[in-house]
């Protein structure tokens, strides 16, 4: 099951709020001037490609921020894109940002956190 990268879960993403990018200079540049476009009445979605979005990651892949903070607590399971996309049956169950899109657990025996 891919996360599918769209309005609708973008507005339900909850990334912008996660500990390990809010704080970070890349993340919130990005976000900032994805803020400024919107404003003027551009359509992001329609233009950014995917990897150029800052959150969604379970949708876009990793980030293409460098400076993110993976000390900090990740906050995928209190995501509505990651409960309504039963994210909890893949792997990785979350830090999409560092490791990418998640996918089926092969073995239901593998325990991934």
């Amino acid at each position: 099951m891919m996360v599918e990268y769209n309005l609708v879960n973008m507005e339900k993403c909850v990334c912008c709020k996660c500990k390990v990018q809010k704080n970070r200079e890349c993340p919130r540049k990005r976000t900032k001037n994805i803020q400024q476009m919107e404003s003027e009445g551009v359509d992001t979605l329609s233009i950014l490609k995917p990897k150029e979005f800052p959150w969604l990651y379970c949708a876009v892949g990793r980030s293409v921020c460098e400076d993110l903070d993976y000390n900090e607590d990740c906050i995928c399971e209190e995501c509505p894109v990651w409960k309504d996309n039963e994210l909890d049956k893949m792997f990785p169950k979350n830090f999409y940002c560092r490791e990418g899109i998640p996918k089926k657990i092969k073995s239901r025996s593998l325990n991934y956190k």
